[in-house]
């Protein structure tokens, strides 16, 4: 007599329980590392456009120096880029809540108010020229009206999506003399990355250039990482 060697129903339903479980714990963690490897290629891609396009520019025009936070200034700065970005959609300096978020970005440390306990205004006002690249992130343009740059450079890697906050999807370049710097690089005017992005507890403003630089965003998941230090979370 031939016996049935098949599964159970009860033993198929435990597998499928077990998978489903297993499921439920990686199947998160993978999507999350793919984008992050997604967004630091992304960085990556943008740091390159803009110091390459700056350095054509300052090869035909010479250094644009330092510009206003005026909506004319605004204008300058993004024609400097304008050759070499894929733009989908321009917002010019008008309102331009359909290329930014119109929200107020949020600090690492979870605040959307300045020290002064102001809230942070919306990137639609027209000091800012704006615009949605083709692979849908955003990216505007301002004069510094600072001594330590000429233009600020705001970039979101995924446009409008969340969760909208500083070193999360939000990074700052900035632009001074012949150099484009993603901020947080150590010796520069720019945040440090060990007191402008490392412990959740800080800003984030300094996380653009640990992204480039160290290729990853382990700042995340633990508050330990130093630039010259500790690369990645145990």
């Amino acid at each position: 007599m031939i016996k049935n060697k098949g599964f159970t129903l009860a033993e198929v339903l435990i597998t499928l329980a077990i998978i489903g479980i297993v499921a439920a714990m990686t199947i998160p963690t993978l999507i999350s590392d793919y984008q992050d490897r997604v967004n630091v290629t992304k960085m990556k891609k943008m740091f390159s456009t803009l110091t390459n396009a700056y350095g054509l520019y300052l090869t035909e025009q010479g250094p644009i120096g330092r510009l206003e936070k005026t909506e004319d200034d605004a204008i300058k700065a993004f024609e400097v880029f304008k050759p070499y970005l894929k733009v989908a959609r321009d917002c010019g300096t008008d309102n331009g809540e359909d290329c930014v978020y119109s929200g107020s970005y949020k600090l690492r440390n979870g605040d959307d108010k300045d020290s002064e306990g102001t809230p942070w205004l919306p990137y639609t006002d027209s000091m800012y020229y704006k615009v949605i690249l083709a692979d849908g992130a955003s990216i505007w343009f301002r004069g510094s009206g600072s001594d330590k740059f000429d233009i600020d450079i705001f970039y979101d890697v995924n446009g409008k999506n969340g969760p909208n906050q500083w070193g999360h999807d939000l990074f700052e370049f900035m632009l001074k003399g012949e150099t484009v710097y993603p901020n947080g690089i150590p010796g520069t005017q720019t945040e440090k990355f060990d007191t402008g992005c490392a412990p959740s507890d800080f800003k984030g403003y300094g996380c653009a250039a640990w992204v480039i630089y160290k290729g990853n965003f382990e700042y995340l998941k633990c508050d330990d990482l130093e630039w010259n230090g500790k690369n990645k979370c145990d």
